[in-house]
């Protein structure tokens, strides 16, 4: 077809088609099909040799055929072809020798793609200490935060692992509701969303075994957390409490058993061990100290990421501080229906102060006590104030109040969205033990005025404008006497979003996110995480506790099985707690004497890698997006 009739050689990807057969003829061999592949080449030479002949014999004799740059040219093309054909066979017979060809070895993500929850979907376990029933912060929050994890836009798969108690506890911690199966506890969760929220949620909830513990108010795992949550689901945890969850932990390491884990720190226990009434005074700083040991070993040997809510807590490696926690969208539509009341003339709050917590002395009760006697004294007037709420010290705190003569009504439990608290305008949170005060921010979203302590666990409900924060008795009584004269401001639609679980889930994606690029943990870690494991299964220590297995079975001849199975499980909370206590003073000298500087030589050798977990099947498209740094949520923040 060229201006001089002659054809261009024959190109790699014709001799490629023309070979598809003689491959596809390999299936029994690779040997079989080199005769094949071998003449077929030769076929198409002699054929394409003679085609070009043929037209070139009218203008050209045979010696300038031999002679010119085209056959220069082909001979060339005849090499290629022949190179090509020996590939052909070589990857033949390596397919025929191995089977199957071997997929390339992929990478080990880094910690700056195993923390980016953003645009897949990942499979996430939201673990906490505490359920429902069970009206406690605990409870709630990370429940609402797996809600509203499995709403997003990402279709992450989400699982709530929460504590199944004995019967005897469910009684003692559940207000006398008792569950006798799981399946029946998991539908009253249910329920209790779709009560609340207006909606129904398709997470799934899991149960590990645990037991509840009088002396500390709280529940404590008694078994395997990790082997709640299936092996192939394994991507993304969220411990609610990672100290809690981790003091007597006995089973597989949270870092090796999942690809990413995130530790939420609620509670300031150092505050709690140095204000407990129930211990003797000399040993509440010694107490405090093993504790915040403790929570600092713990949280590094088991935790990636560490979120604290605010800087009421102590620092911890790895940690972030960010309030991601949100309130109910009750609570907001709450406020908006006081704005319209106002709108036609009626009055939007016909009461005055009010109190809502725990009733424990530690929870703002001893605070409280002071400053209105305080304010009686300055100001001369006994200021009448409703206290909702029930616990341990109710009886306590009830004699106190009126041997002092306060005018505090009690009129005991009751959830803070209920049309009993809607006509109050002040709340009153003096608490200095709270991480994050999650009835500071549902009174504010519902439209009142908050009096509350210069804290750091307040520091981000100053920034709203009806947030009243005092440091000192006078500005106490100035911040009281300002909000019961005002009125207070409507909420912005920013403010009403910042208080939003959405947002709170924006923050909780900032704030795991982590820019690092290793794939490992550091070997100062993981020697922490072992020496933990081992203690925690130490069996020499168990003829050292009063109520060890062979004391149970003495004492428990008469006893039940169940009765016995948690006198086991205290056991085992107390030799694990008793052997802390023992080498704590060791594991201030290891966390010290060991540093970074083993890993300055560069990353070790890292485990098989993981791939990063597809989205379901039938998931919507959701376009990949870069990784984002995490925002400058407060200037102390770490990197």
């Amino acid at each position: 077809s060229n201006s001089d009739k002659r054809l261009p050689p024959p190109s790699l990807h014709s001799l490629a088609l023309s070979l598809s057969p003689s491959l596809r003829a390999a299936k029994d061999g690779p040997w079989c099909a080199l005769p094949a592949v071998l003449c077929s080449g030769r076929r198409m030479r002699m054929r394409g040799f003679r085609e070009r002949s043929a037209k070139c014999k009218t203008e050209r004799n045979e010696n300038e055929i031999a002679t010119s740059a085209w056959g220069v040219r082909r001979q060339a093309s005849n090499m290629r072809g022949v190179a090509l054909l020996c590939v052909c066979v070589l990857a033949l017979c390596l397919q025929g020798a191995e089977g199957v060809a071997k997929l390339p070895a992929t990478e080990t993500p880094t910690f700056a793609e195993l923390s980016d929850l953003r645009g897949r979907s990942r499979h996430i376990a939201v673990i906490t200490t505490a359920s429902l029933p069970w009206m406690t912060g605990t409870a709630v929050n990370p429940l609402l935060r797996a809600v509203y994890l499995e709403k997003r836009r990402e279709h992450h798969e989400v699982s709530l692992v929460i504590p199944w108690v004995s019967t005897e506890d469910q009684k003692k911690i559940f207000g006398g509701t008792v569950f006798q199966e799981q399946a029946v506890q998991a539908s009253w969760v249910r329920s209790w969303v779709k009560k609340y929220l207006g909606y129904s949620t398709h997470i799934r909830i899991l149960f590990y075994h645990g037991a509840y513990m009088p002396e500390f108010g709280s529940i404590f795992p008694t078994g395997d957390v990790t082997a709640s949550i299936p092996e192939g689901e394994r991507d993304v945890a969220i411990l609610e409490e990672p100290e809690h969850l981790t003091w007597t932990h006995l089973g597989d390491k949270w870092c090796e058993a999942f690809n990413f884990v995130v530790g939420v720190v609620h509670t300031n226990y150092i505050n709690y061990a140095l204000n407990d009434h129930q211990t003797v005074l000399p040993l509440r700083p010694v107490r405090a100290a093993i504790l915040a040991t403790l929570n600092d070993w713990c949280c590094r040997a088991y935790c990636h990421r560490v979120i604290k809510l605010s800087d009421a807590v102590p620092s911890f490696p790895n940690s972030i501080t960010c309030n991601i926690h949100g309130v109910r969208s009750n609570f907001i539509e709450i406020g908006v229906t006081k704005i319209r009341s106002s709108i036609f003339g009626y009055p939007r709050f016909s009461k005055g102060l009010y109190f809502i917590g725990k009733a424990l002395w530690s929870k703002g009760y001893r605070q409280l006590f002071h400053n209105l006697k305080e304010y009686r004294r300055m100001k001369g007037a006994n200021l009448e104030v409703d206290v909702y709420g029930s616990g341990p010290d109710e009886m306590l705190i009830k004699d106190e109040v009126q041997k002092e003569g306060l005018a505090w009504t009690f009129c005991g439990p009751v959830d803070h969205a209920s049309p009993a608290i809607h006509d109050y305008k002040v709340m009153i949170n003096p608490s200095l033990s709270d991480v994050v005060c999650t009835t500071t921010a549902e009174a504010l979203a519902m439209g009142k005025f908050v009096v509350c302590a210069d804290h750091p666990s307040n520091e981000f409900f100053k920034t709203f404008r009806n947030c009243f924060v005092y440091s000192t008795m006078k500005e106490f009584v100035l911040c009281l006497n300002h909000a019961l004269a005002a009125d207070p401001a409507p909420l912005t639609d920013n403010d009403r979003y910042r208080l939003s679980w959405e947002a709170a889930t924006e923050r909780l994606y900032d704030s795991v996110y982590s820019g690092s690029r290793r794939k490992r943990k550091h070997a100062v870690d993981r020697i922490l995480a072992d020496v933990h494991c081992k203690l925690a299964s130490w069996r020499l220590l168990r003829d050292w506790v009063p109520l060890g297995p062979d004391a149970a079975r003495r004492e428990g001849a008469g006893a039940t099985e169940e009765t016995l199975l948690l006198r086991v499980k205290r056991d085992l909370l107390a030799v694990s707690m008793l052997s802390f206590s023992f080498l704590t003073v060791a594991a201030l000298a290891l966390s010290n004497s060991l540093t970074d500087s083993s890993e300055s030589n560069g990353n070790p050798a890292a485990p098989a890698p993981r791939t990063l977990p597809r989205a379901p099947r039938g998931a919507a498209t959701v376009p990949t997006l870069a990784p984002r740094q995490p925002l400058a949520l407060f200037p102390s923040q770490s990197a």
